[in-house]
């Protein structure tokens, strides 16, 4: 046992130390500290971002967060400690949870330390790409994830290829949001600066052929049965039964009609049909608080 009680205390001490940091947002042990502070402060954050490693390369995934939580406080500029953490958060501890609402608030815990990094960091490529693919991926929220991967375009830190997968994000993010128009802006984009990829050039001809960009400018207008109807046409089609895009555009032209049943029922059937549509399940969480209000508005 005494073997184990130095190693059982310091842990204990981390983690009581990065849970203080957190919550209480201090991201330095000292506002302004002396640069002889900041030099060891550093080197300590680079020594613990080592055992970190170890502790994930061996599957002791809980012991990571709290020698990331008190790396990133020793020294805000590490970005790349925050974004493994997010990222371990979002991903690694998220999966490990059971419980559905708390696997979302692992979610958010994550992008909670993406944003706790771009405070020090807001110019980062890799934390504005992480915040935004976690965004996307795992809470469903395309709004949030367009928001970042947008500000990853001009980020620092990148290559060629990162700005072409940035922008295909961009473009489904948009896709799903639904927000037809820009996406096609940023394939357009994509396919000019990438000529050689056929994805983006695919992904333009899909949109224009099954009228997405048609369809919502008809509802935009007023004409809503009219791009229900054109929707309506496109998933009736045997390779389309189990499409996500132009469901997301027919629950979008309901919600705007003021049918948030009917919007409801098409995101719920995205929902069972595909386990990974996080955002479909993002939609569904909003929509459902919103007709409880509305029911709430009508009783009263």
């Amino acid at each position: 046992m005494r073997r184990y009680s130095t190693t059982v205390i310091a842990l204990v001490l981390l983690w009581f130390l990065s849970t203080f940091a957190f919550r209480w947002n201090v991201p330095t042990l000292s506002e302004n500290p002396p640069s002889g502070f900041r030099l060891l402060g550093r080197l300590a954050a680079r020594v613990l971002w080592q055992q970190s490693e170890v502790f994930r390369d061996t599957g002791r995934w809980w012991m990571v967060v709290p020698l990331l939580r008190i790396t990133t406080a020793l020294d805000p500029t590490f970005a790349e400690a925050f974004d493994f953490v997010g990222w371990h958060i979002a991903y690694n501890l998220r999966a490990e949870e059971k419980d559905e609402r708390q696997r979302f608030q692992w979610v958010k815990l994550g992008l909670g330390f993406y944003e706790q990094g771009l405070e020090h960091n807001p110019n980062d490529f890799h934390l504005l790409f992480g915040a935004g693919w976690t965004a996307y991926d795992k809470l469903g929220d395309t709004v949030l994830a367009a928001y970042y991967m947008g500000r990853s375009l001009n980020a620092s830190g990148k290559f060629t290829k990162d700005v072409d997968w940035a922008r295909h994000m961009l473009a489904h993010a948009y896709e799903r949001m639904p927000n037809m128009r820009l996406a096609l802006q940023y394939w357009e984009e994509a396919a000019l600066s990438a000529p050689q990829n056929p994805v983006a050039r695919g992904a333009m001809v899909t949109i224009e052929e099954r009228g997405y960009v048609d369809s919502e400018a008809m509802s935009q207008n007023g004409y809503h049965a009219e791009a229900i109807q054109l929707m309506e046409n496109v998933v009736q089609r045997p390779n389309m039964k189990f499409a996500t895009i132009p469901r997301h555009i027919l629950a979008q032209i309901y919600l705007d009609m003021g049918d948030i049943e009917a919007a409801l029922a098409i995101i719920r059937q995205m929902r069972q049909w595909h386990a990974s549509e996080m955002r479909a399940e993002f939609k569904a969480r909003q929509w459902e608080e919103l007709l409880k209000r509305r029911r709430l508005e009508v009783r009263e």
